[in-house]
This record gives structure tokens, sequence and C-alpha cells, in this order.
């Protein structure tokens, strides 16, 4: 994706953004704040982890939804299984977020 692409869709609400991209055919690699990370690699998930962070931190009902499920294991199930960030991959970070949560607010 163009970075004028991206400057266009980070102003669109979120389901147009999502409709938009979606039409996008997924990259090999991101880049975010000048850094490269390949698609699928331990790098790309660790810049997942800071996105997710950021949502649970800007997003009161999202946090408190995470938080709402205590210390259960968590799944994330989709019909096909992603090959860049696998669903058990999704839970972990889920869970390593949820957990730093809870530690700061104890």
């Amino acid at each position: 994706m163009s970075e004028a692409d991206r400057k266009r869709f980070a102003a669109y609400e979120g389901a147009r953004a999502k409709s938009e991209g979606s039409k996008q055919a997924y990259p090999l690699s991101v880049v975010y704040q000048g850094a490269e990370a390949r698609v699928g690699t331990y790098d790309h998930w660790q810049l997942m982890e800071r996105a997710c962070r950021a949502k649970f931190e800007q997003n009161l009902a999202a946090r408190e939804a995470l938080l709402a499920t205590g210390t259960r294991p968590l799944v994330h199930i989709v019909r096909r299984d992603s090959k860049t960030i696998p669903g058990v991959i999704m839970a972990d970070i889920w869970m390593r977020i949820r957990d730093d949560i809870q530690r700061f607010r104890a």
C-alpha cells in the first residue's frame, strides 16, 4: 500500500477504512514510523501488540470488555486462521495486555 493510500484511509471512519483497506492486496511487509516489518514475522507480531495496546489504552469499552474476561484463557477463532497473525498469537497478545492492565490497576 502506498503512503498516499495510507494517509487517505487514515482519514476515513472505521467501517469505511476497513472496507477500502480490504480491497487492497495484503502487503509482504508493513512500515511504521520508518521501520519495516515483514508480515508474519515476530517483528510484525510485536507491531500488532503495540497497536492492540494503543487500542485498549484509548478505548474504554474495549479495555473493560478485555478486563471482564478475568484470568480466563482467551482464544481467537476465525473461519480460516490467519497466516500472518495466527489466532493463538492474537490471543496471547490480548492475554499479555490484560495481565499488564490488571497488574497496573492493582
